[in-house]
């Protein structure tokens, strides 16, 4: 299963999505994992006292501090898995760590130096932290867009892995991978960590999308370095985005005009709408905005007919997230009844395609993780083109007729 090559095929395929794009998700949609969810609770198992590092957004993990090792534990990996949890023990002499400690959870030598990434997301990460060098591997190199990894693609040091039915488990084990970061995205999966584990590759879940805070997403940077030792580094990255994310919104909220504010594309006659409660609808409402579906709650994208979001979308002042749509047109193309739309005819129409590489890698969903900070200044100077912050777009463009 390939990415289409036109503009329609990009329509039908990324509009309508609520979920990240992802490099691997197809990767993780037929295979399936088992985890170290069955075992005794780590903590239970864990003499002394640690000290839990407070997270100040994340909700999906958590990092403990004990003398000889740390312990990490994701507590959802993927959606409707609340009683499901990974734990991870990082250390750098195993033979410090206590045999019951060593039941509680998959052991990582400390620091990783060579990691296989299956999500744009993590690369992102690990550029923030200066370990873009650490990259052997990754799952989709055409979706990529960091600079230092596709020069790595380009050059042989950095092989794709591939996906799916494609994926090559033989190239997989030959580049010797400290950890294969992933992540899960339903519960259908059957044994892809089980089959790693067996190869002798060590599998760190990253349930970063799983967040509804654009900081809560960010903050996984934490969970990230610790791999390397590094989340005094990541600490204060995130200390500065956040304090510039947090003056963007008390900025915002200073606009006494709250437009209202629609996203996303019908996909085979299916209005996929994101709900009130997650990283979109956080983004417009931090921006001065106001969600269409905010009153909607969900777990994941609700499907809806076109008939229900034609009717609602007449609210509409501003059309945001369009797909892989290019111009106004492409959009009327594909349901003549949108040139109706009120941003369409006041020509209100933006979508996060700014930076979109040759190969079809959208920045948006990779860098664009790590700096909500201008995700948020995008959309403050849409939405408030009066608000004084003046800076040009990054990751939004305004769609032409």
């Amino acid at each position: 299963m390939k990415i289409g090559n036109t503009i329609n095929d990009r329509l039908l395929t990324l509009s309508g999505l609520t979920l990240r794009v992802s490099v691997f998700l197809f990767f993780i949609l037929f295979l399936a994992c088992s985890g170290n969810s069955g075992k005794e609770p780590a903590k239970s198992l864990i003499p002394g006292t640690g000290i839990q590092e407070e997270n100040r957004y994340a909700t999906g993990f958590v990092i403990t501090n004990y003398k000889n090792f740390k312990l990490l534990e994701v507590k959802k990996p993927w959606q409707g898995s609340e009683n499901i949890h990974f734990s991870y023990i990082l250390t750098k002499n195993s033979g410090e760590v206590p045999d019951s400690v060593l039941e509680a959870g998959d052991l990582i030598k400390l620091p990783v130096k060579r990691v296989v990434c299956t999500s744009t997301t993590h690369i992102a990460f690990l550029e923030a932290l200066g370990k873009t060098e650490t990259v052997v591997g990754v799952s989709g190199a055409g979706l990529i867009t960091n600079k230092k990894i596709r020069e790595g693609i380009e050059s042989g040091r950095i092989r794709d892995i591939g996906y799916g039915r494609e994926l090559n488990y033989e190239l997989l084990v030959s580049l010797r991978p400290d950890i294969v970061m992933l992540y899960g995205v339903e519960s259908e999966m059957t044994g892809l960590i089980r089959k790693l584990h067996d190869l002798g590759i060590a599998v760190v879940m990253n349930a970063e999308y799983l967040e509804h805070d654009p900081l809560g997403k960010m903050e996984w940077m934490k969970f990230v370095a610790a791999f390397f030792g590094l989340e005094e580094k990541a600490s204060d990255y995130i200390d500065s985005v956040a304090s510039r994310y947090e003056n963007l919104r008390e900025t915002a909220l200073l606009e006494n005009h709250k437009p209202v504010v629609l996203t996303g594309l019908p996909w085979k006659d299916v209005w996929y709408v994101s709900p009130g409660n997650t990283v979109v609808a956080n983004y417009i409402e931090d921006a001065g905005g106001q969600y269409l579906w905010s009153d909607l709650k969900a777990d994941k994208a609700v499907p809806m007919d076109l008939e229900s979001v034609y009717l609602k979308a007449a609210e509409a002042e501003f059309w945001i997230n369009t797909g892989a749509a290019t111009s106004i047109r492409q959009i009327i193309d594909l349901d003549a009844r949108f040139r109706h739309f009120p941003p369409v005819v006041s020509g209100k129409v933006f979508n996060n395609i700014a930076k979109v590489n040759a190969t079809g890698g959208n920045d948006y969903w990779e860098s664009g993780l790590i700096h909500p900070d201008i995700v948020l200044r995008d959309l403050i100077n849409i939405f408030h083109p009066g608000s004084g912050l003046k800076q040009e777009l990054v990751y939004y463009k305004k769609l032409s007729p």
